[in-house]
């Protein structure tokens, strides 16, 4: 019997039991006897179909009504039990803390959002990608593309000089083109980097894709459930902090992207009250050193009147920052210890330590780094310097890119485990810190805030804050802020109390600004004198290369960036001169690194080149003495000069890269040759401050002291290799933020504003971390890309090889012989005379954005 007749039989016995076909389905799905079981069985297997079936008859609109409205709500029903506060997508903003701002919000909320509502997040997906024809995610192409984005996060800092470290993107540097590879490894690399970018474009499309899913969803939950704003709270308090204008806040709070502005000043209250908080429950650990600076800023009325006239602030700016590898924090109960041999006792109990011009005798004696041991060519100090020698001809050579595996880094002395260093932002002070009465407010303010201070004390309270009268703290500064502190304790000297006589405090010497006063006594030395600056071969004249827009400044107040940038691309150049002519010098056909390349050299070949490179061009206080002690026909001094020059800027380099590399040994062993140059450029009071230290870390701290202060003298903001920086350059970096950025605009940008909002500078910059992120802005930065300054260092070789400035020529002369500040400074001490160079030449410069960028 075929089908129709079937279907005839079917009707006809539904005709005759009074049965409809909607009659007989319902009876069959609600009959459960075992005899209908088959056929409700079937029914229910074929239900998709049978619908579908329908869907394609005159009734699809019926159909698809029934079916929207069963769809919304199952979709209803998925946000109502999403909204609800056990899947952690609410917010309360008088109960905000630091923790709520932690970690990837948006990948958080699009996980809890799949896993509770899954038929939501497929329609949305689904609707954000209707179209099949311009479809940005195949289905075949997204698991392999998935992972690319973890794999390749580029974790930008949101911050100032932190998240690049010295090599970072060295790849992109290296001339690629310029090593020869075979046919078929071209083609991979090629094929390799085609692919790579087809994923990166995937795994963006991916991103992309959930983003605007779980915004419209987020957006979906608030208006179901208000208290259901876990993106909008933290939208409103990323606009907060990047000074939205309240009108535009209100404006997405009313499209469902923000919480309202009411909401977010609860919110930012509450993050103050547990960034006071997390303060005080650092430093009542007292195992939490503190730093601070002064920062200045102006508020200017367009129309000043009797009333309100235009006014400038001095304020302080301080963080906490926790110790780093401290075993035994009793070690830092010392206060008492280091008190008995305190010069400033007035009845020691130990011999006082007293420092003079001797000490520095003994450390220049005691010195290793500038002996070489028995056996090697050279000390251990010059073999820094070949190795930078090294690293500049691969990083700057442009044909020798393949050696970067190869380069290593230089012997390390004392380095500072790999780690990443937090910070807790104090509340800034209305404080003028310039002077000693200032510095006193800003300490015992700091005290207050960290809830410490000694028992019995008439602000001390016994319940919350912590005795700390036997305990030192350390204090990182600038050489202003020590030398006020030091007028403090000497004014303070016979008080009864240790935390009276500030005998608490062990100062450590800011780092960053030290960098920038060897910068500037390098400034002092090849560029200060008029008379140096006509010579051809001169600093001056080089930077009419480099920067020929910027001689002027350069002759008058460079600024601590422009100096910086120009002694390592000089440096750069001239050891570039100087491979050339150590090339050629071994083989007559080496008349170029280019070809000097395309000869294959082995390592071992660059690493001899390198030593004999240092032993050549790169002069020492002994041999730059014996070289001027010929006579006039038989010396060079242009030659003198350049070698001279070499020595300076690498000392500088090897100071740049041990500070970043945390290599603390490496630093402290530069600190003697520096001592000189300030001694001889003027700069009395860093020589003395310095030397000061170095004697304390010899005779006043014990092993475990100076363990604690070596290993806390650096921070790493990143936690990356090469990212170490200079206490003092957080704090600068804070001062930015804090005036600068975080500061409000118009008739919120006031003194009160700012300081309520400098304890959350470092949540913000979380924030934005965290949005960054979310909402995969890549490459979302203050610092950028270093520019290609291989044709501008090219055109520089291309003078000093017409200078000859590498070639040793009797009888040349010079416009001005430079002299060897470290000698000068030595025969300084043999007489024990005092140059009589003003002290206000030791003003510290003012530091800008650009200063707190540099990297290398």
């Amino acid at each position: 019997m075929d089908l129709t007749s079937r279907l005839h039989n079917v009707q006809s016995c539904l005709e005759e039991n009074s049965l409809t076909l909607p009659i007989f389905i319902q009876a069959v799905l609600d009959n459960e006897t075992p005899r209908s079981a088959p056929i409700r069985e079937s029914l229910l297997f074929n239900a998709a179909q049978i619908c579908s079936d329908l869907y394609k008859q005159d009734t699809s609109h019926g159909v698809s009504s029934w079916a929207f409205e069963v769809t919304k709500k199952e979709l209803c029903e998925e946000v109502t039990e999403l909204s609800k506060s056990h899947h952690g997508l609410h917010f309360n903003a008088s109960k905000t803390t630091l923790d709520y701002l932690e970690g990837s919000f948006m990948k958080t909320a699009a996980e809890k959002m799949q896993a509770t509502a899954p038929r939501l997040w497929t329609l949305v997906n689904s609707l954000l990608d209707a179209n099949p024809r311009r479809r940005r995610v195949m289905p075949e192409e997204g698991q392999q593309a998935s992972s690319l984005r973890a794999r390749e996060k580029e974790e930008d800092l949101g911050e100032i000089g932190g998240d690049d470290d010295e090599f970072a993107g060295f790849d992109d540097d290296i001339d690629w083109d310029a090593i020869e590879l075979d046919g078929d490894e071209a083609e991979r690399e090629v094929e390799r980097k085609r692919k790579k970018r087809r994923h990166r474009a995937i795994a963006r499309n991916i991103a992309l894709l959930s983003i605007k899913a779980t915004v419209a969803i987020s957006i979906f939950l608030q208006s179901t459930n208000e208290r259901c704003n876990y993106l909008q709270s933290i939208l409103g308090i990323f606009y907060h902090s990047t000074a939205v204008p309240e009108k535009v806040v209100e404006t997405l709070a009313h499209a469902g992207l923000s919480i309202s502005i009411s909401s977010i000043h609860t919110a930012i209250k509450s993050l103050s009250a547990d960034s006071a908080r997390r303060i005080r429950q650092a430093v009542r650990t007292l195992m939490t050193s503190l730093a601070y600076d002064n920062f200045d800023i102006s508020f200017k009325t367009s129309e000043p009147t009797v009333e309100r006239q235009s006014t400038f602030v001095s304020a302080t700016s301080a963080t906490a920052i926790p110790l780093f590898g401290v075993d035994d924090p009793t070690v830092l109960r010392c206060s008492q210890k280091l008190w008995e041999r305190d010069p400033l006792n007035p009845s020691p109990s130990a011999q006082p330590i007293k420092i003079d011009i001797d000490d520095l005798r003994d450390f220049h004696k005691r010195s290793t780094t500038v002996r070489k041991e028995a056996g090697k060519k050279l000390s251990p100090l010059l073999e820094n310097y070949a190795w930078h020698v090294r690293d500049i001809l691969v990083r700057r050579g442009e044909h020798f890119g393949q050696f970067h595996s190869e380069l290593g880094q230089p012997v390390t002395i004392d380095q500072i485990p790999l780690h990443q260093t937090t910070q807790i932002p104090c509340r800034a002070m209305h404080i003028k810190e310039s002077t000693p009465d200032g510095n006193i407010e800003v300490v015992e303010c700091l005290l207050k805030q960290g809830g410490i201070g000694e028992a019995g004390s008439k602000n001390f309270d016994d319940e919350n804050d912590v005795d700390m009268s036997e305990w030192v703290i350390i204090v990182h500064g600038d050489l202003l802020t020590k030398e006020r502190l030091d007028a403090v304790a000497r004014s303070r000297r016979i008080e009864a109390t240790p935390k009276r006589r500030f005998q608490f405090i062990v100062f450590l010497p800011g780092l960053f600004h030290f960098k920038m006063a060897c910068a500037d006594a390098l400034w002092r030395t090849w560029v200060e004198p008029k008379e140096s600056r006509t010579d051809s071969n001169s600093l001056f004249q080089h930077v009419g290369v480099l920067r020929p827009t910027d001689t002027i400044k350069f002759g008058s107040k460079p600024g601590f960036r422009l100096t910086h940038d120009v002694l390592h691309h000089d440096i750069w150049a001239s050891m570039l001169d100087c491979w050339r002519l150590e090339a050629t010098s071994r083989n007559s056909h080496w008349t170029s690194l280019e070809e000097f390349a395309k000869s294959k050299p082995t390592w071992e070949l660059i690493v001899d080149m390198s030593e004999c490179i240092v032993q050549k061009y790169v002069a020492t206080t002994p041999t730059i003495s014996s070289a001027r002690d010929k006579s006039t026909r038989e010396r060079d001094k242009t030659f003198e000069n350049q070698v001279l020059r070499n020595r300076d800027e690498l000392l500088y380099l090897e100071l740049c890269h041990a500070m970043n590399a945390g290599d603390i040994g490496r630093v402290e062993a530069t600190f003697l040759p520096w001592i000189y140059m300030f001694k001889a450029t003027g700069k009395h009071k860093y020589a003395s401050q310095m030397l000061h230290f170095m004697c304390n870390m010899r005779d006043v701290y014990d092993a475990d002291v100076q363990k604690v202060i070596r290993k806390n003298w650096l921070c790493n903001p990143t936690g990356r290799p090469h990212g170490f920086r200079g206490i003092d350059w957080v704090v600068e970096r804070n001062n930015l933020y804090t005036k600068v950025i975080h500061c409000g605009s118009s008739s919120n940008r006031t003194i009160e504003h700012i300081i309520n909002e400098s304890p959350l500078i470092e949540l913000y910059r979380e924030c934005h971390l965290t949005v960054e992120d979310g909402f995969h802005l890549d490459h979302r930065t203050v610092r950028h890309t270093h520019p290609d300054i291989t044709k501008t260092i090219g055109k520089l070789r291309g003078e000093m090889k017409e200078n000859q400035s590498h070639t040793f020529k009797p009888g040349r002369r010079a416009d001005s012989v430079i002299p060897d500040q470290i000698a000068a400074a030595m025969d300084m001490m043999q007489r024990k005379k005092e140059t009589t160079t003003a002290e206000v030449a030791d003003d510290q410069l003012a530091i800008e954005a650009d200063d707190l960028m540099v990297d290398y």
